[in-house]
């Protein structure tokens, strides 16, 4: 199914305002962000793209704007204007310089099948490793007996609540005692 099968000279037919929401759809925007570029309601956008998608028969959001963006490219080399709105050029990202003229290019390591010769590797930081905070841990808790110490900081506050515990029973005894008599 190219662009021109199934009803593609539809897209000839487009308003200038249905046009402007496929051109931003085939470019992978959202129904938000095309309401937000084009200064609509978001249910006005999709009204729009459910419109267009009864007039090719039913067919996903997807495949109409694969369908708007392969006409629109078949349209971009017999035309001198660039095609509608649709983004044509690829970024990427070179991660190893090509080799150079004469020199073989470096291929997969045959001592490793699960290792690639001309892999490259990266190693990225996570940026809350470089802030350095000052810290709210006393020395004491974090030398090198920490575990001990905060052990035993456990400990006593263990026996602080145990012994407030026995104390508050005894109390309460005392005076059960007391208004007893």
């Amino acid at each position: 199914m190219g662009a021109t099968d199934n009803n593609g000279g539809d897209f000839a037919s487009l308003t200038e305002k249905q046009a402007a929401v496929l051109d931003l759809l085939a470019n992978g925007r959202t129904s938000k962000e095309i309401a937000t570029a084009l200064d609509l309601s978001e249910s006005a956008v999709n009204r729009r793209i459910e419109l267009l998608r009864t007039r090719f028969s039913g067919i996903t959001r997807l495949e109409l704007a694969r369908r708007y963006r392969d006409w629109a490219m078949a349209r971009l080399p017999s035309e001198a204007a660039p095609a509608a709105g649709v983004e044509t050029d690829r970024q990427s990202l070179r991660l190893a310089p090509p080799p150079e003229p004469g020199q073989n290019p470096v291929e997969d390591s045959h001592d490793d099948p699960l290792r690639f010769g001309d892999s490259l590797e990266i190693s990225i930081d996570p940026p809350w490793t470089a802030v350095k905070l000052p810290k709210v841990v006393p020395g004491v808790l974090d030398g090198e007996n920490a575990a001990l110490t905060r052990g035993a900081a456990i400990a006593i506050i263990l026996f602080g609540i145990v012994a407030s515990l026995v104390l508050g029973l005894a109390a309460a005894g005392a005076l059960t005692a007391v208004v007893g008599k």
